[in-house]
């Protein structure tokens, strides 16, 4: 990873909770100055997400979800708790894209029961992962700027997938969309394997040298991933 980059595996699916540093000021050695950052899908160990961030002296001014799968917020609630009582009462904005909202706030242990349902888990066990989790402040849509990223909406693993696309470090992160040499699966509620290829044909149409960072699994760039294109 580059030094604005950081990547933690976290919870037993071992999910890619990413922190990716802002651009501050540059410094006479050419660094930048900025301890700003973005936490992106915090999915499980709050405590060591915090220490990661005490340990880099990295700020969260935002909490970006690629989509609304336990796997990538559950770590929500503790973790906005940690980061009050670390840094002096912040309290960064959380944003999911609108078609995945329905998977934070007070309805959305609900939707992870019946998600869980659907390809025979035990919705039970969603209730040890989940305390209340939070309503989205931010809600995506295609296209919008947050901050350095521009929104992909990228259907097919979850209707509100999204991906967050830095242009000017050409860095894209892919949620379950797009793996290192694989997709995200489609078989849970909203899935569609029809939508995630059409996805996918639009993510490996991106020109330049594109470093892809998935929700799970190693990075890879866009270049890598062409071979894909076949099976689409």
């Amino acid at each position: 990873m580059t030094k604005k980059i950081d990547c933690i595996s976290v919870g037993d699916i071992q999910t890619n909770c990413w922190l990716y540093l802002l651009e501050g000021e540059l410094t006479d050695s050419g660094e930048s100055n900025s301890k700003s950052c973005i936490i992106i899908d915090p999915g499980d160990e709050a405590e060591l997400i915090l220490n990661r961030l005490k340990e880099l002296n990295w700020i969260p001014s935002g909490i970006f979800l690629t989509h609304g799968h336990f796997d990538h917020l559950s770590a929500l609630p503790k973790l906005l708790v940690g980061l009050k009582k670390t840094f002096d009462g912040l309290e960064p904005k959380i944003g999911i894209h609108r078609k995945d909202a329905h998977y934070l706030g007070k309805n959305s242990l609900a939707v992870h029961q019946a998600g869980f349902a659907a390809v025979g888990g035990n919705p039970a066990y969603v209730e040890t992962l989940f305390n209340s989790l939070p309503e989205a402040d931010i809600v995506f849509e295609e296209g919008d700027t947050a901050g350095p990223f521009k929104v992909l909406h990228l259907p097919g693993h979850t209707p509100g997938s999204a991906g967050f696309f830095d242009e000017k470090g050409d860095i894209l992160f892919t949620g379950d969309t797009l793996f290192n040499g694989d997709w995200g699966r489609t078989d849970l509620p909203g899935g569609s394997e029809a939508q995630i290829k059409q996805s996918l044909r639009r993510i490996l149409s991106l020109k330049g040298k594109i470093m892809v960072l998935p929700g799970h699994g190693p990075a890879s760039t866009i270049e890598a991933e062409t071979g894909l294109l076949k099976y689409l």
